[in-house]
């Protein structure tokens, strides 16, 4: 005679086990999804920081060429810049746009190693957007220039009259000024570039100056 098991009701049902199943899939596609998204998250941050970071250095690359204009016009200005306001704000009439704020009036007197600019030490800074005192943190760069004069080698020095005089050489050669210029732009989020170059001037070949 067989013995029938009879068992009791639902324990043959494997309804459960597909719900089970179904969620624990869509436990792991949120997890999956959730990871996913961090990294992207983590992605743009990257990306974002990465522009303004060659965005920054892209300004003060910028900032050399004015500073090195901004020395050249100052060498030919007698007395340092005069075309300033209450403020020591410098009226460009090319850029009425753009502000550049002038702490250092005879700019191109500055004698041996420049400093590192900051908001705290700086011989002038350019606001693009127009400088504006009431926002210390808008993105803007800062420049200090210094310089020593030097006699040219190779050349035969017949007279000089040091930073208001020219220097006459008869091979052709002279005095010059060897200047260190540093530019540092302060951007958004707290980037920050600072690059120096040196820019070698011969005396009596001065820009005439627009200030």
């Amino acid at each position: 005679m067989a013995l029938i098991r009879i068992l009791p009701k639902g324990m043959n049902d494997e309804g459960g086990f597909v719900l089970v199943g179904a969620m624990l899939v869509l436990l792991l596609l949120m997890l999956i999804g959730i990871s996913a998204s961090n990294t992207t998250t983590m992605e743009i941050h990257i990306a974002a920081s990465d522009r303004m970071r060659k965005e920054a250095f892209a300004q003060a690359d910028g900032g050399i060429q004015l500073a090195i204009r901004l020395v050249e016009e100052s060498l030919g200005t007698p007395g340092g810049f005069t075309a300033v306001d209450a403020n020591g704000v410098l009226i460009d009439p090319f850029n009425p746009n753009n502000t550049m704020l002038i702490v250092d009036m005879a700019l191109s007197d500055n004698e041996g190693v420049a400093a590192v600019p900051s908001d705290a030490a700086r011989d002038a800074a350019y606001f693009p957007e127009g400088y504006n005192p009431a926002l210390p943190n808008a993105p803007h760069t800062n420049l200090t220039a210094a310089g020593v004069t030097g006699v040219t080698e190779g050349a035969g020095l017949q007279m000089v009259a040091g930073y208001e005089g020219k220097g006459k050489g008869a091979t052709g050669g002279g005095t010059n000024i060897l200047y260190s210029i540093y530019s540092q732009h302060v951007g958004n989020a707290a980037s920050e570039s600072v690059i120096r170059v040196d820019w070698r001037h011969v005396i009596g070949l001065e820009l005439e100056s627009r200030y």
